[in-house]
């Protein structure tokens, strides 16, 4: 088996793929390439024709970025077809299950360097870690962030039902379980912080740059957050609905995350 062969059946698999997903778009093969023009770069129909049939055996990383772009799918699904086929030929000779194929290409999970089937050591999880690699880093970034956020959602929502209580019993029970869960909640985003900026300080090290934060979440650290134009006059309309009852959870999680 020579990695030619290999590769020609690399080929031949994302020309079955971009069949399936052209078909599924209903789009012909010239609507396909005028899409292509339209993105920047030309892919006359021929040359898809030729592709999606076997004539061509090749196919460049641009053409897989523009030509999933035109089809509105990610790129990954173009070289792994998961949920279509159980298993793909990830490297010459090896087979893995495609949706593990996928999370390695999308940085999701470690790489195989063993011997046997594609299994990854303990070792290949310590080098996918500590690689200074933006993607693994930058997705539990957002992970901790989006976790920030709802605790801080929540806990301002359970002090502002305790605020709404009487001092009559049994409100007044109620009034402080709302906050002891507003203060654990607190206290969770806090400990979550510190773990965000641990990460950030990695990034810093390995010569990457944070994404930006929430300026919501400004007093959970101590670097600068720049606090978007829009801020205040969302943030005083969603204070007014709250007054009036209205339930703004979704709402005001979007404008934390600058949406």
């Amino acid at each position: 088996m020579t990695q030619d062969d290999w590769s020609g059946r690399l080929a031949r698999r994302i020309a079955g793929e971009v069949r399936r997903f052209r078909r599924h778009r209903g789009m012909s093969a010239q609507q396909l390439s005028d899409r292509c023009t339209e993105l920047g770069m030309p892919i006359a129909r021929s040359v898809l024709a030729n592709f999606e049939s076997g004539r061509r055996p090749t196919i460049s990383v641009a053409e897989i970025l523009v030509i999933a772009q035109a089809l509105r799918v990610p790129p990954v699904a173009l070289i792994f077809p998961v949920g279509y086929e159980g298993s793909a030929e990830v490297l010459p000779g090896q087979t893995a299950d495609a949706f593990e194929a996928a999370q390695w290409f999308t940085g999701e999970a470690p790489g195989h360097t063993g011997p046997e089937g594609w299994r990854y050591t303990d070792p290949d999880a310590d080098d996918f870690e500590d690689t200074p690699f933006g993607i693994y880093r930058f997705r539990r970034h957002e992970e901790l962030v989006r976790a920030l956020v709802s605790h801080q959602l929540r806990a301002d929502e359970k002090m502002r039902r305790a605020a709404q209580m009487t001092d009559k019993w049994p409100e007044v029970e109620l009034r402080r379980a709302l906050i002891d869960v507003a203060e654990e909640m607190e206290e969770a985003t806090h400990r979550g912080a510190e773990e965000v900026e641990s990460i950030r300080r990695e990034l810093r090290e390995e010569g990457m740059t944070p994404p930006p934060l929430p300026y919501y979440l400004a007093p959970y650290f101590r670097e600068d957050v720049e606090r978007p134009a829009f801020a205040d006059p969302l943030r005083r309309l969603l204070e007014k609905k709250s007054s009036a009852g209205e339930d703004n959870e979704e709402e005001l999680q979007r404008i934390e995350e600058g949406e």
